[in-house]
Parts: C-alpha cells; sequence; structure tokens
C-alpha cells in the first residue's frame, strides 16, 4: 500500500476546471455585450419603459469595460506567479511558510539583542528591569490574557496571579517550570462514592469552612455538620489537604487561605466536593523558547515573562537600591560592603560572596559578572560549593533557615543560567564567627573546586 491510495488529482482538475470555466466566460461576457445591438437601423432597448422612457441595450462604458479588461488580466497574472491554479505553485515559488520565516529572520535580527541583554540575568533582576516589564507585559497579553485577565487576578478556575497563593510554587525557577512545561490539576469527585454519600457532602463542606483562618468562612460552619464531616475528612482529604488543611505544594491546594479557585460559596465548595475539577495549565515551551543554530536553548522571552508575572506577586514595582561596589574602571572591589545592603564581592582567592539585606533573600542588583564567572568555572567541569552563612544573635533555627534560603536563591539563580544542578554542593549553613551583627553574617559564598 502506498500514498497514492489514500490521495487523488481529482480536486486540483475539478478546481482547474471550474477556474478556466469562470476566466472564458468572464472574457465571453466582456466581448459579448461590447456592442450595440440593433434591429436595422433602429438600437434595441431592454424592453422596458416608464413615462415613455427607454432604456438602450448599449455596451459598457468604455472606462467600465477596461477595469473588467485589467481585473482579467491581473487574474491571470496573479496565478501565473503564485499558487491559486490546482497544484502549481507559481513561478515565484511563495509560501505562507516562506514569507513566515523571512519575517521571523527579519524580527530576530530587530528583538534579539534586546532578549539577549536579558538571557543571563537573575529572574529577580529581570523584575525590576522596565525595559523588561514592558517586554513581559506585551508576553503575558500575547499568551496569557485570555485565561488570568488584563490585570492578572484571574477569573473562577484562573489562578490570580498577583497573591501570594502558588499551588506549583512561586519561587522564580518554579513558576517559569510551570509557564514551560504547564500543570495538570485534578481533583477527584467524591458525591456519591462510598465512604462518601451526598447527604456528607454539606457536612465535609462544612468543616472545611471551620479550618479557615477567617473568621467570615468559620461562621458560616455549622459545629454539628462540621463533626461528622471531620471523620470523613480524617479518611479521605487528609491525605493531600494534609490534616491542618494547608495542603501540599503541586497535590492538592491551602483550605485554610482566603483563595478559593472555584469559588468561595458553601455552593461552590460542595459542588467541588461533589463533583470535582481538572485544570490544565498549557505548555509554552513551543511559544517561548526557540533553538539556537549552535543546538542551545534561547529561553530569554521564557525568562522575561517568568520576571513579569513573578514582579507580580513578589515585587513592589519599585527597583532596588544598588550598590554597585565597583572601582570608576567597573571592576569589583572586594572591600567589605556597607551594612545591611545587597551586593556581591569577589576575593583575591576566587570566593564570590553574596550579601543580604536583613531578613531578605534577593540577590544583588549588580551580581551578573559574579554569576557569568561562577557559570564559566562551572563549564569547565569544576564543583560549585556554595555556602551560607548566618547570624550568631537570636533564634538559631530562623537564622538557619534563612541562611538556607538565600543559598538556594544564588543555586536557582546559576541553574537558571544553565549550570547543571548536578555540580552544586549546598553544604549546611554555619554561624558567623563574633557577634554577628554585620553584613558578614548575611552572606553566601560560592568556591568553585
Amino acid at each position: 500500500m502506498n500514498t497514492s491510495d489514500f490521495t487523488s488529482n481529482f480536486w486540483n482538475i475539478y478546481t482547474a476546471a471550474i477556474l478556466i470555466a469562470s476566466f472564458v466566460g468572464l472574457v465571453w461576457l466582456l466581448v459579448s455585450q461590447n456592442k450595440t445591438k440593433r434591429t436595422g437601423d433602429k438600437v434595441e432597448t431592454m424592453g422596458h419603459e416608464w413615462d415613455g422612457i427607454e432604456e438602450f441595450n448599449n455596451p459598457l462604458p468604455r472606462w467600465w469595460f477596461y477595469l473588467f479588461v485589467i481585473t482579467v488580466v491581473f487574474g491571470l497574472a496573479y496565478l501565473l506567479l503564485y499558487p491559486g491554479f490546482a497544484s502549481f505553485k507559481g513561478i515565484l515559488g511563495w509560501t505562507s511558510h516562506n514569507q513566515y520565516d523571512t519575517e521571523m529572520v527579519k524580527a530576530q535580527e530587530k528583538f534579539q539583542p534586546i532578549y539577549d541583554k536579558f538571557a543571563k540575568q537573575p529572574i529577580e533582576v529581570i523584575a525590576n528591569d522596565p525595559e523588561a516589564k514592558v517586554i513581559g507585559q506585551n508576553l503575558y497579553n500575547t499568551y496569557c490574557i485570555q485565561c488570568h485577565g488584563s490585570d492578572a487576578k484571574g477569573a473562577k478556575g484562573f489562578p490570580n496571579l498577583t497573591d501570594k497563593d502558588w499551588l506549583w510554587g512561586g519561587k522564580p525557577s518554579e513558576i517559569e517550570y510551570t509557564i514551560r512545561h504547564g500543570q495538570i490539576g485534578v481533583m477527584q469527585p467524591y458525591g456519591g462514592l462510598d465512604p462518601f454519600p451526598d447527604e456528607t457532602v454539606k457536612d465535609v463542606a462544612s468543616y472545611v469552612l471551620s479550618l479557615n483562618e477567617n473568621e467570615a468562612f468559620r461562621s458560616r460552619s455549622n459545629p454539628q455538620s462540621a463533626a461528622k464531616g471531620k471523620v470523613i475528612y480524617d479518611q479521605i482529604c487528609f491525605t493531600c489537604h494534609q490534616a491542618d488543611g494547608k495542603g501540599l505544594q503541586g497535590l492538592a491546594p491551602n483550605l485554610t487561605d482566603n483563595v478559593w479557585l472555584w469559588g468561595p460559596t458553601d455552593k461552590d465548595i460542595e459542588n467541588t466536593i461533589k463533583h470535582g475539577h481538572t485544570n490544565q495549565m498549557p505548555a509554552w515551551e513551543n511559544f517561548l523558547v526557540t533553538k539556537k543554530a549552535d543546538g542551545s536553548e534561547d529561553t530569554a522571552k521564557l525568562r522575561i515573562l517568568t520576571a513579569y508575572i513573578w514582579g507580580l506577586s513578589d515585587h513592589t514595582g519599585e527597583a532596588p537600591e544598588i550598590l554597585p561596589y565597583q572601582d570608576e574602571n567597573g571592576n569589583a572591589v572586594t572591600d567589605t560592603p556597607a551594612d545591611d545592603a545587597a551586593s556581591v564581592t569577589i576575593g583575591d582567592d576566587g570566593v564570590v560572596k553574596f550579601y543580604f539585606a536583613t531578613g531578605s533573600t534577593d540577590i544583588a542588583a549588580n551580581a551578573n559578572d559574579s554569576l557569568a564567572a561562577i557559570v564559566a568555572g562551572a563549564g569547565e567541569g569544576k564543583k560549585v560549593v556554595i555556602s551560607g552563612f548566618h547570624d550568631a544573635t537570636g533564634d538559631a533555627a530562623q537564622n538557619a533557615e534563612l541562611a538556607k534560603n538565600r543559598a538556594m536563591a544564588v543555586q536557582a539563580a546559576l541553574v537558571a543560567l544553565g549550570v547543571n544542578e548536578g555540580s552544586i554542593e549546598l553544604k549546611k549553613p554555619e554561624s558567623t564567627e563574633g557577634d554577628g551583627s554585620n553584613a558578614e553574617a548575611r552572606r553566601v559564598e560560592v568556591a568553585l573546586q
């Protein structure tokens, strides 16, 4: 069996015959009507008259006639130059694909330098760049606005991107993954299932309301009904939503906050429990990630859109204070930076130190060169060792957690720039020597080994 068993030339012949007949018919009509109709010496009329006025059967005015002739000539020339006559591809060989590719090449030449500027910057830096915000909003309006709305606050069934509620994670790397690969969320329908008969749906909904942190929701819960609902919740729902109702990232939403994707009314909650929901965030990789000639990926658009969306939730929109700590030639200096300012320095031993503002995990906006140096070293096969340091005073557990998050922020920035996560080693946070009250207590060190 070959392709000829599934294809036929009939339609090519059919359309060609109609096209030829149309042109022949039009030419015949023009020629046949291009003369005065006479009977003897008397000009024929159209056979009707009004108030003694008759219409002669004369040819079209010359200018009108030649407009038709030009139309015929234009049509023939078009079919000769461009595809349109059966399977003939035209002398020029034009195709919509070729035109699209040509336009994309021109657009690439015009806009790629702009995208390249942001390609290797950390998401946190891109999110505060005014030019990147404009580009990010344009990308958002192209790919995201249909579901999440012009204000990014979503709608029923479509998440709000401006709050702090991220089912699949709100870190830049997590948002980037969701945009690139998409996500599918499924809430199984339980109505009518044993041990979940329909009459218990209201009880479970009442218990869910009782878990909420907001008094307005808790007040809608009936204590007796909630008590019965808790029994079912502890058997079925706690697996995903946990016993405290706060859920698990990537698996089940938090039931204790004020965010209700499918509606906050009693009826909405009962409907979700009874009928379930399936949500799909489509993958945009094919639209935002392109392959370069050398086989590498161009992720600039993806990163700019990620930064824009992340900024809607986690940023105020104001650019952070930038303290570059550079000499007049733009080279990084090794002096200890001013206290309580995000910055980065490179020591004589090659160790890169990232300093953080009090209580913050934001990497300094001027960290690009230092990050690039680390990326280059990792590309040579060196191991990247990241060490976080924390204050020696106050709550030790909280300090260690903050140091860990700062180290992970540096790790995420390096991974985003192409460093293999497997080549990065995160060391256990260490306490800073001394009183730990200055910038040295809020640093992350990165060494290449």
